[in-house]
């Protein structure tokens, strides 16, 4: 089982001089109308204060893209705060971003995580860590890897590194153990660095989970083996399950078996247990498939 992580977050923030770009990815769809100057804000801070830069803004799905006017240069300190914008479910940016920019180099070197695999669940705090490199290998540096309680890499758990001439590196795999004192949703992430100037991209972000904790002496969820409340209605009736025509329109199937056309959302104040193939679209919805419910009038 994973925990589900439903709140609204950025995962990574790449800047991309070529294109005179840099990228903010979220989780979930944003909000466009909540994009603006004053929410995604980019600042100058190479002569010593701060001051706004000239850039405009797009939003496609979940990406707030940063148009900047001019190309900066490779020694200009960028500073990049992102507050108060929100998703399409109406959901806050559960924080504030607030950073500076590494601005791409010449590096081309790209890694891609392999291990822990994404959604696997682990059981022991000695972590096996696997990369793959993606050509053209360094000759000189090192590869890094960031493990993180959260999906913008702010509260980072681990940092372990590999030199780049390192004997261990055998066709372009990178292999080691790190330990990760952590019980719960982690999420990990990589890269190349030349020099602490010349940095790589991140890698694309992934999702794992740590059960160090045994499960017996954890919280259970109220929801881990039923979504009925017979604790509260124990004179409950279920309905009965019947079949419906699908060529039947969808009033009157609403007459013979009480289905909608419409979608049901719950909002739920503690973490939910899931199964290992769950999916999470762009909007951030768990789509559960057929629930059978039933109605209890309170007085």
């Amino acid at each position: 089982m994973t925990v589900l992580y439903n709140q609204f977050c950025i995962t990574q923030v790449l800047p991309d001089l070529k294109t005179k770009s840099i990228i903010i990815t979220t989780n979930f769809k944003v909000d466009p109308s909540t994009v603006d100057f004053k929410t995604v804000t980019l600042y100058d801070c190479t002569a010593g204060d701060r001051r706004t830069m000239d850039y405009s803004l797009q939003v496609n799905g979940k990406n707030i893209i940063i148009l900047l006017d001019e190309i900066p240069t490779i020694d200009t300190k960028i500073y990049l705060k992102v507050a108060d914008i929100y998703d399409a479910l109406n959901r806050k940016l559960n924080y504030a971003y607030n950073n500076y920019i590494d601005l791409a180099s010449d590096v081309e070197t790209q890694v891609e995580v392999l291990s822990p695999g994404f959604r696997e669940a682990l059981t022991d705090t000695l972590v096996s860590i696997k990369i793959k490199i993606i050509e053209p290998l360094l000759t000189e540096g090192r590869y890094v890897v960031q493990i993180s309680a959260d999906s913008a890499f702010f509260k980072v758990v681990s940092t372990s590194t590999c030199d780049a001439t390192d004997e261990s590196i055998v066709d372009g795999i990178v292999e080691f153990k790190t330990v990760v004192d952590y019980n719960g949703q982690l999420f990990i992430r990589a890269r190349a660095e030349k020099n602490d100037l010349e940095l790589g991209r991140w890698s694309e972000p992934h999702t794992f989970s740590m059960l160090t904790i045994p499960q017996d002496s954890m919280e259970s969820s109220f929801l881990d083996e039923s979504i009925t409340t017979f604790d509260l209605f124990p004179d409950e009736i279920i309905g009965l399950g019947q079949t419906v025509d699908v060529g039947v329109s969808i009033a009157d199937k609403n007459k013979i078996a009480n289905v909608t056309d419409r979608a049901l959302y719950i909002e739920f104040n503690k973490e939910l247990l899931l199964p290992e193939d769950y999916e999470v679209n762009e909007d951030g919805y768990v789509e559960l498939g057929i629930i059978t419910g039933f109605r209890k009038e309170l007085k």
